[in-house]
């Protein structure tokens, strides 16, 4: 079994998902709506496309990011642990 600090270096084991407050998830919905009524049929299609493509974008973006972040976070945690011991 791989210890848990080799599974997070290497992005096995991600965090919990970071949600907005409800207030804000509640702002967007209802300017979503408001313009989702002015679109036309094929400009909705276009746009409901183009907010997938965002989201798996955003998703992969914060992925990379977690994964360096914790990444590097516990290099720095051995290299101090290390050094502890020249001390």
């Amino acid at each position: 079994m791989k210890s848990m600090f080799w599974e997070l270096y290497h992005g096995n084991i991600c965090g919990k998902d970071i949600r907005l407050p409800k207030k804000t998830r509640k702002e967007e919905f209802a300017l979503y709506d408001k313009l989702k009524a002015t679109l036309s049929e094929e400009s909705d299609a276009l746009f409901e496309e183009f907010l997938e493509k965002a989201s798996e974008s955003q998703d992969e973006a914060m992925l990379m990011t977690y994964k360096r972040g914790m990444a590097t976070g516990m290099l720095l945690a051995v290299e101090a642990f290390c050094e502890g011991d020249e001390l």
